[in-house]
């Protein structure tokens, strides 16, 4: 009979060792494959980010446009800035920025307060009253000066010099007349009654006793009006000083009502009001502010004169310009309305380089004070076939080149060049440069990179590439 074999016992015997050794080294060779690959793509990732970044754009047929660029702010030409009281509270705001107003109109209301400069006017006033009463009555006037003056009626200056001259020529006279006095009892000495008799010598010495008694007398009459004199005249100055200063009190003291009664009328009920026609450019408080007097209210355009822009170029830029030419926008589309002249041409006085300060008046409804304004200005444009940005024309001692970005197909992708390319310079302007070479057109050239390239290098493509 035949024996009924055991399958199932078959196929749980040992596979040969031969075949277990095949397995292994098929295991071997795949995971070793891997790890090659993971390798290879890592270092080629490690390699790319090491490589220098570079943005590019197109080669295309473009415009080169030798006009000047630059940018400023508008400004009021010849602003007029309006004045408000000091310290008054704002009540109410009736205009706002870029209204036309009419002179008259009011731009303000003010609340009703007493401010701080009133008071202090009234300070200055009550200061100055009191003054004046001390020296009205500070001994050095006659009641006479002093009832005039309390009249309101002060000496002349004619009146004043007549009065110093009479004391002085007063003074001057008492003085001589007494000196003449003492020289008079000064001759008087003895009496000569030398040869005379008694009697006779007697009625000499008491004639010589009589003049010198007369001499004596009128000296001393003299000095007592000499005495008057001094004193009439010092009473005169003092007195013509006293007036003075009292005159002068009398003048702070007008010119302190006058400020007060100014501010009274201002800060009842008060208003602030246009000065002049024109447009409202700009507007410092709101409803609720407090006033200072260093700060304008407003500033107003007036009718008739624009806004100036400025910005500054190379001079050789400025070269090319002259004093009356029109300036366009750079964005056109963003006004309705709008023209621009070229009114100046002034250096720099921060270039050392000899930079220039160009000056525009602009005239637009769209433009108000303080905004941005980009202004090109200069010759027509011209068209070219081949166009690249400034920032991609290279020099050499070969001459000036561009690179463009040329690609090689690898197993892991491809990779870009940087490949020389010389050109000649045709035209130019302050964006963009018109070449010739050999391109076709719609190459990518290299405008700018994180690391130096150069030609033949291996470069990377910025993920924003412009075209």
């Amino acid at each position: 009979m035949y024996e009924i074999e055991d399958k199932q016992g078959i196929e749980q015997q040992p596979a040969p060792s031969g075949s277990r050794k095949k397995d292994w080294i098929k295991n071997i060779a795949i995971i070793f494959l891997t790890i090659m690959l993971i390798l290879t793509f890592f270092s080629n990732t490690i390699m790319n980010y090491s490589l220098p970044q570079v943005a590019t754009q197109y080669v295309q047929q473009g415009d080169i446009s030798p006009k000047v660029r630059g940018t400023g702010t508008a400004e009021v030409e010849d602003p007029y800035s309006v004045s408000v009281p000091n310290a008054r509270t704002i009540s109410s705001v009736n205009v706002r920025v870029g209204d036309e107003v009419k002179k008259g109109d009011v731009i303000y209301e003010l609340a009703d307060a007493e401010s701080e400069e009133l008071k202090a006017a009234r300070q200055e006033l009550s200061e100055a009253q009191s003054n004046f009463e001390k020296a009205l009555f500070s001994g050095e006037l006659t009641n006479e000066a002093v009832e005039r003056i309390r009249n309101g009626e002060y000496l002349s200056e004619d009146e004043m010099q007549d009065r110093l001259d009479s004391a002085n020529n007063a003074y001057k006279n008492a003085l001589e007349a007494d000196k003449y006095a003492g020289l008079a009892v000064d001759k008087m000495g003895e009496s000569d009654v030398s040869g005379l008799g008694a009697t006779e010598a007697a009625a000499v010495q008491a004639q010589d006793a009589r003049k010198l008694a007369d001499a004596q007398a009128y000296k001393a009459e003299t000095e007592a009006a000499l005495t008057t004199a001094t004193n009439n005249r010092d009473e005169t100055i003092k007195s013509i000083q006293a007036e003075l200063e009292l005159k002068s009190l009398q003048k702070t003291i007008d010119d302190a009502k006058k400020k007060v009664e100014a501010l009274e009328k201002v800060e009842k009920g008060a208003k602030v009001k246009a000065p002049i026609s024109g447009k409202i450019t700009s507007m410092t408080y709101s409803v609720g502010d407090t006033t200072t007097s260093d700060t304008p209210g407003a500033v107003i355009q007036e009718s008739g004169k624009g806004m100036t822009v400025s910005f500054t170029c190379t001079k050789e830029q400025a070269q090319t310009l002259k004093v009356g030419e029109e300036a366009k926008p750079q964005n056109e589309w963003a006004y309705s309305e709008f023209s621009a002249k070229l009114v100046s041409i002034t250096a720099d006085p921060g270039d050392s380089a000899g930079g220039r300060i160009l000056k525009f008046e602009v005239d637009s409804p769209d433009i108000e004070a303080g905004d941005t304004v980009q202004l090109s200005v200069g010759q027509n444009s011209k068209s070219y076939d081949l166009v690249v940005p400034n920032s991609a024309i290279r020099e050499d001692n070969n001459g000036k080149f561009i690179l463009i970005i040329t690609s090689r197909e690898s197993p892991l992708g491809n990779r870009y060049i940087a490949t020389r390319v010389d050109v000649q310079v045709l035209d130019s302007d302050d964006m963009y440069t018109a070449i010739s070479g050999s391109l076709s057109g719609y190459e990518y050239v290299i405008t700018t990179a994180t690391k130096p390239v150069s030609a033949g290098m291996q470069v990377r493509l910025a993920e924003d590439v412009q075209q």
